[in-house]
């Protein structure tokens, strides 16, 4: 049996504590443990994947971090599995330079799994070598003494390995994806317009019709938690009529607009998130973030990604899957018209080959025999399910009948919004 450290803190708040949330609470936490921050809890959905996957007879794993010496580490652990998502950007340099300093005393094998560059776009990638060459070659090298390897989880990624000198790591693109087995498939098939249900993620900015953005539930993954489950967000924040009107002039007409009409939805547990799409039936997603795409392809929801930055657009091109990049020329269209464009012909013919890539990788370093296709934090399905209980609920209702009530505000509203 290898016998498995997953570098993290155990029950760390949306990444590596998988119990039932409890709402109420969601917001306590966040002040205790991370200053405030409603956490991401896409983040979870990748971790959640690889250990779902390695959850094997043939593997025994244990989550621990700073608290443990190098010493011990060696000494009780046959390898160490650093889950990264973003670790090679300006903000993370000191975080390579202390990981580096750690790893370099390790006498096992470290393998870092869906790992990847941060930028922008694919445009920034000489000047972003250019700016961490030094610390990003340290950790990299720092890694490969141990006998260990690199997942990436793009191409672009893979292209600033080169860049540095390393051309042999290997792309797997992102556990999240393989966590429901080979088989994914994502049907072509099209509902009729009348039973169409979409929904949208990451930027109320799409390329997409007003009414439709009006009309579709908002699924949020984290920023946008405090109005819903942080008591005191609507006691620190009055939101008379001059406060929301100056909301609106930032430019926050959409979700302002969103959290009056009840369509934010924010899902702290990947089985409720699941369960959210079966039990609506809905038809189709379109947003701008990565597991915020990945979650309704893996409840076999077609979903179209908008491409913001280079980590989204190399996971979605890795994967075949449906993705378009901001741009000038884009028109706005019904969610019906891009959900009718939206064809998963590549990602199905692919996504066999891939699995297959990624279980190999494992099974080089040791961690699984075969990966283990049966979930072991969510299924498809919808039983007993219902909306996480909103506390902020009778805020929020406070603050729809201030704009429902005030012909001025929806004026308003409306004439900022035109501009």
């Amino acid at each position: 049996m290898m016998k498995v450290l997953i570098y993290y803190p155990e029950n760390k708040l949306g990444m590596s504590d998988f119990r039932k949330p409890d709402y109420k609470t969601l917001a306590e936490r966040a002040r205790k443990e991370l200053d405030g921050k409603i956490p991401n809890f896409g983040n979870m959905v990748w971790l959640q994947g690889i250990i779902s996957e390695i959850t094997t007879p043939h593997c025994e794993y244990e989550f621990g971090y700073d608290n443990l010496s190098e010493d011990y580490i060696n000494n009780n652990y046959d390898c160490v599995l650093l889950p990264l998502a973003n670790c090679f950007h300006s903000g993370w340099v000191k975080y390579m330079e202390k990981r580096t300093e750690h790893i370099s005393k390790l006498r096992i094998p470290v393998y870092v799994i869906a790992c990847g560059v941060q930028a922008s776009s694919y445009d920034d990638l000489d000047e972003l070598t250019k700016a961490i060459r030094e610390p990003a070659t340290k950790f990299i090298k720092s890694v490969y003494n141990t006998g260990g390897e690199f997942a990436l989880r793009g191409y672009f990624t893979a292209e600033f390995f080169e860049k540095l000198g390393f051309k042999n790591a290997v792309v797997t693109g992102c556990p999240s994806i393989f966590q429901f087995g080979r088989n994914l498939k994502i049907s072509n098939d099209k509902v009729d317009e009348r039973d169409f249900i979409a929904t949208i993620n990451g930027t109320f900015k799409l390329p997409a019709l007003d009414k439709d953005i009006k009309n579709s539930d908002y699924i949020c993954q984290d920023i946008h938690g405090k109005i819903l489950y942080d008591e005191k967000y609507f006691i620190e924040n009055n939101f008379d009529l001059r406060r929301i009107l100056k909301y609106v002039k930032r430019g926050n007409y959409d979700l302002w607009r969103a959290v009056a009409n009840n369509k934010i939805k924010l899902f702290a547990d990947t089985q409720q998130w699941m369960s959210y799409y079966i039990h609506n039936n809905v038809s189709f997603s379109f947003g701008s973030r990565i597991h915020g795409t990945i979650m309704p392809i893996l409840s076999q929801v077609p979903s179209l990604c908008y491409t913001q930055d280079a980590r989204t657009r190399e996971m979605t091109e890795f994967f075949k899957i449906p993705n378009i990049t901001p741009s000038a020329q884009l028109k706005k269209r019904s969610l019906y018209d891009w959900y009718l464009q939206t064809d998963y012909s590549d990602f199905n013919a692919e996504f066999e080959k891939k699995f297959d890539a990624f279980e190999a990788f494992l099974q080089k370093c040791g961690l699984v025999e075969k990966i283990n296709q049966n979930n072991i934090f969510m299924q498809r399905k919808a039983d007993d399910f219902k909306f996480p209980e909103i506390v902020n609920q009778k805020e929020i209702d406070k603050l729809r009948k201030t704009i429902t009530k005030n012909k001025l505000l929806i004026n308003s509203f409306d004439a900022i919004y035109r501009k």
